[in-house]
């Protein structure tokens, strides 16, 4: 009877055909870009089948740019991944790789594109270096100047580094050469969209909470989240400000009331006063022939600015300084200065109190007064019954 039974010396020759068959025979080269799968994962490597007759080991720093990654929680087994060859032979049967070289040899098309277009780039702050911080974008590094980190003064370029930022690339040549990344750049076009999307929204009288961004002689400049407004320094207070850091400071939140939105310029004025604290509103207890206490605010060449309570101000022209001459009110008085002063006239449309000192001296205390009924026989009385008597 006939044996049917396969030769088994056939059988594992042709078991081993299909071994061969399934792998590639083809020759590696250092620089071959291939495509791998994760078959385990260590420490500091991971090997991958590259479909060749020795796997691929991919070391740590082949891997990834952060040398306090934990490779377990990138990988795992059965990722794909894109390796370049390093070293057909590491000397242990193992062929070299790199995925970092593999990765930047494929971005660079992206990177190009992303010039040539404008398009933004998620890049990751390697360290910080003379000028500004080494970047690190899919393997391949570049260079992002201080001046262009940021739209706005970093004191410390360190706190951004190992974070992973928007960008745009400012230049680029395909040899690796040159490669400048812009933050600044990023967040300027950001901001205008931003802004040109809530100047849409923001509506005059609007109330809302904004951060003090910077600070001027003549106002602060906040941020409503996308689009800065001037608060001037005559609205951030209803009392007398002569310097805005006596408000507000760098970084504050504050409440704000959109007094009025100039779209065509891109401005917004501001103003920190509440409405519900408007002296005018609510202190005008004063009327005209008052005479109260009051403290000098502010001297100019005109006159001097009193405060006279609750939030008010009147004004002292120079001629009510005094019943002498005064050519300037420094002369007569300085800044801190109590005293008292009449209430001549007050203006709530205006929003004006106009006052003097020199009716208000001897008012109100043992002196003389001026008596409108007052006669020249009054005055010159005693002097003609004592005539009378010669």
């Amino acid at each position: 009877m006939e044996d049917n039974k396969n030769n088994p010396q056939e059988e594992n020759e042709m078991s081993m055909m299909d071994a061969l068959d399934s792998y590639s025979v083809k020759r590696l080269n250092e620089g071959d870009i291939l495509k791998g799968k994760v078959i385990k994962v260590t420490r500091d490597e991971v090997f991958v089948n590259i479909n060749h007759f020795s796997d691929g080991v991919v070391s740590r720093e082949e891997l990834t740019d952060d040398h306090d990654a934990d490779l377990t929680s990138l990988f795992s087994a059965g990722d794909d991944i894109d390796v370049i060859v390093l070293k057909a032979d590491d000397g242990e049967g193992n062929v070299k790789l790199s995925k970092i070289k593999a990765t930047a040899m494929l971005s660079r098309d992206s990177l190009a594109e992303a010039f040539e277009k404008g398009t933004p780039l998620k890049v990751r702050v390697k360290e910080v270096v003379k000028g500004g911080l080494r970047m690190s974008y899919m393997g391949i590094e570049g260079f992002m100047p201080a001046s262009m980190a940021s739209d706005r003064y970093i004191e410390d370029l360190k706190s951004l580094e190992g974070k992973e930022l928007d960008v745009k690339v400012a230049e680029y040549e395909e040899d690796g050469r040159r490669l400048i990344f812009s933050r600044k750049a990023f967040l300027a076009e950001n901001n205008i969209k931003l802004k040109e999307k809530l100047l849409l929204t923001l509506k005059e009288g609007d109330t809302m909470e904004g951060t003090v961004e910077s600070i001027v002689p003549y106002g602060a400049f906040i941020d409503l989240g996308g689009v800065t407004g001037l608060a001037h320094v005559s609205d951030l207070s209803y009392k007398r400000v002569n310097n805005p850091s006596e408000v507000v400071s760098v970084g504050e939140k504050v409440i704000v009331h959109i007094l009025k939105i100039d779209r065509k310029k891109d401005r917004i004025s501001l103003s920190l006063k509440d409405k519900a604290e408007d002296p005018w509103k609510t202190n005008l207890t004063v009327k005209r022939g008052d005479i109260v206490p009051g403290t000098v605010s502010k001297l100019i060449d005109s006159g001097a600015f009193v405060a006279i309570g609750g939030g008010l101000e009147g004004f002292v022209h120079v001629s009510e300084i005094s019943s002498s001459h005064v050519s300037s009110p420094k002369e007569a008085l300085k800044e801190g200065q109590e005293v008292k002063v009449m209430v001549l006239d007050v203006n709530p449309d205006k929003q004006r109190v106009s006052l003097s000192i020199k009716d208000a001296e001897g008012k109100g205390e043992a002196g003389y007064y001026e008596d409108d009924n007052l006669t020249l026989g009054d005055m010159f009385k005693g002097l003609l019954d004592k005539f009378k008597e010669d």
